[in-house]
């Protein structure tokens, strides 16, 4: 497994040629539930603007794209709505339930549940629950990672509060490559193009 300074270098320059196009991307799946009016409705569309994000990201890593699939955002409404909406549902459930435990168990459990939408992305049909199973399975071993690739950006983190969060908007890009690629790491390389063309 790569280091996460191999990861955040791996996407960095991944993104010196798709940098403005997963910059819209991270923004629509951030801002769309978040524009919602009915609360319910934008964590409906969470699961799949998640999923839709990850296949682009995916394809982006996997063929070595510059990014200009945007449509490919909308594979997770198109693919695996239902599948997506319910994971994501389930996840939000029981991240909370774990959280009641104290903050520790949530973030344990948040990290053992986050390849779920790249799980969907690579198998739309697959049930929610066992989607969420495999990713836990997936996970095993390599949580600590991923909380040391995360924990890695804490730098530009605080310079994002400095600009009154601002700053988040340009570091998303960053960090969602960088996770799409662990991902990657932990799955191995397999294309999954030949299904949106």
């Amino acid at each position: 497994m790569k280091s996460s300074r191999e990861l955040r270098h791996q996407a960095w320059e991944q993104l010196r040629k798709s940098y403005w196009m997963v910059l819209v991307v991270t923004l629509i799946v951030a801002a769309l539930p978040a524009a919602s009016s009915i609360a319910v409705i934008g964590f409906l569309l969470l699961g799949p603007l998640l999923v839709g994000q990850a296949i682009y990201l995916i394809d982006m890593i996997d063929n070595n794209t510059d990014g200009k699939k945007l449509e490919l955002i909308i594979e997770g409404f198109k693919k695996s709505f239902v599948n997506s909406m319910i994971a994501s549902l389930l996840v939000g459930i029981f991240t909370f339930l774990w959280s009641l435990l104290f903050i520790i168990p949530g973030i344990i459990k948040s990290l053992a549940y986050a390849m779920t939408p790249y799980i969907i992305a690579e198998d739309p049909t697959i049930d929610a629950m066992k989607a969420i199973d495999q990713s836990q399975e997936m996970m095993k071993g390599h949580k600590m990672e991923l909380f040391i690739l995360h924990l890695s950006f804490i730098g530009w983190y605080i310079l994002a509060m400095f600009t009154f969060g601002i700053g988040m908007i340009f570091l998303l890009p960053y960090v969602k490559t960088a996770e799409a690629n662990f991902y990657i790491e932990l799955r191995g390389r397999k294309s999954i193009i030949a299904e949106f063309e």
